[in-house]
């Protein structure tokens, strides 16, 4: 990623002979989790024995042996969890760290140097401040009318000014939305289910009929009354045992909450107070992070197709809006071959993009963890890690540059 041409950077190079003593001893603290070793062969021994275990408990199921699969896959649990949640807590301790001793520097490094020359000749200063552990509110998050899930997990939250303008940047774990489902998508879940159900149920008789000819109805209501008699396999189990493998696996989900791939939010202000919703959404959808509409849902609340005269925009972005005749005057073709540009220098099809109130929102979804430490296997110290990063932190600042969301077009009302 590429800074915009206006904009003056430190070279990474300059910002590296600071962190380089910290992201070395980070890496090497790490390196445990990268390669074979005495510890990581200790550590990995339960994991191992655990899968062993799952594997029999899947052998078990499908021998009727339902007790025994049950016992086998509670001893898994119970047996691996702790490996892995202690390796989970290792990686959270040390992407912690990275954060506070890498990161913030770099951007630190940037408030004190980064600058843009605008086409008037005045001077955009940056001043940000960084939380790893912080994110943008909720409100904030929905006021974008595209994002799945506000409650979703966020980490490495910036917030600033450059120049003029007010903007928010967070790395929002998108894989931990839990979607709330409309009516229609229950009803086809539901559907699907029952779809399901009958599925298994035509096998069911199907593998009875084959064991025991013209008496296979007898034994099935045989099976289905021991089946309703005896409840749950885990009521079988003792609660204690039952409440422990509840307690591990709560700790090993809250461990990875943080891990995983990144929808980088940003929002700044657009220097206008607009009445109008507009949207511009992927084609390339990730409906697990970014809404999307129908026709139909999208009339629903006064939004309806808008036509985008970019051929590189229509190819990328379905457009909604309220309001037609604001929504040309708002995206401007200068505008739309910033927010194209930002599409090819993010690399990522999975852009979201909105204007509602006074504030402009971007959002891109992307395959890898982004401003955070990356367990893979360094020779170069983390120089290469590092640099990213840093090249990350600079292009998402840039975009209110890139955007030109400096320029007071407007004044608000």
């Amino acid at each position: 990623m590429s800074s915009h041409p206006r904009i003056s950077v430190p070279s990474f190079d300059s910002v590296w002979s600071n962190i380089r003593q910290h992201s070395t001893k980070v890496t090497k603290d790490t390196s445990w989790m990268t390669t074979w070793n005495a510890k990581s062969i200790g550590l990995m021994i339960p994991v191992f024995i655990g899968l062993g275990l799952f594997v029999l408990a899947l052998l078990f199921f499908f021998t009727g042996l339902e007790l025994l699969g049950m016992l086998a896959l509670v001893l898994a649990v119970i047996i691996a969890a702790p490996t892995v949640v202690y390796v989970m807590r290792q990686m959270n301790q040390a992407s912690g760290q990275y954060s506070q001793t890498v990161v913030a520097p770099m951007l630190e490094a940037l408030v004190e140097e980064l600058s843009a020359r605008t086409v008037t000749g005045s001077e955009s200063n940056l001043k940000a401040s960084y939380d790893p552990d912080g994110g943008i509110s909720r409100s904030v998050l929905s006021s974008s009318g595209f994002i799945r899930d506000a409650n979703a997990t966020q980490e490495d939250y910036i917030r600033g000014t450059f120049g003029d303008t007010d903007f928010m940047i967070s790395d929002v774990k998108w894989q931990t939305s839990k979607i709330e489902l409309s009516q229609e998508a229950k009803q086809r879940q539901a559907r699907r289910q029952e779809r399901e159900r009958k599925r298994h149920e035509r096998e069911r008789d199907r593998r009875l009929r084959d064991k025991h000819g013209d008496s296979w109805r007898i034994h099935k209501r045989i099976e289905d009354h021991r089946r309703n008699s005896s409840g749950s396999l885990t009521d079988l189990l003792p609660g204690s045992l039952v409440e422990q493998v509840k307690e591990k696996y709560s700790r090993f989900e809250e461990s990875t909450n943080c891990m995983g791939p990144s929808m980088v939010f940003f929002v700044a202000d657009f220097h206008k107070d607009f009445n109008s919703r507009t949207y511009l959404l992927p084609r390339k959808r990730e409906d697990q992070a970014i809404r999307s509409f129908t026709e139909e849902s999208a009339a629903k609340t006064g939004l309806e197709p808008m036509v985008l005269e970019d051929p590189e925009i229509t190819k990328r972005f379905e457009g909604w809006t309220t309001d037609q005749a604001e929504a040309r005057y708002l995206i401007t073709p200068q505008l739309m071959l910033a927010i194209s540009d930002a599409a090819e220098r993010m690399e990522s099809d999975r852009i979201a993009v909105s204007f509602h109130g006074t504030r402009m929102y971007f959002a891109v979804v992307m395959d890898t963890d982004r401003f955070s430490l990356g367990f893979q296997k360094n020779e170069d110290d983390g120089y290469q890690m590092a640099k990213e990063i840093y090249e990350d932190l600079v292009a998402f600042i840039s975009l209110i540059e890139h955007f030109n969301l400096n320029t007071r077009i407007w004044t608000k009302v």
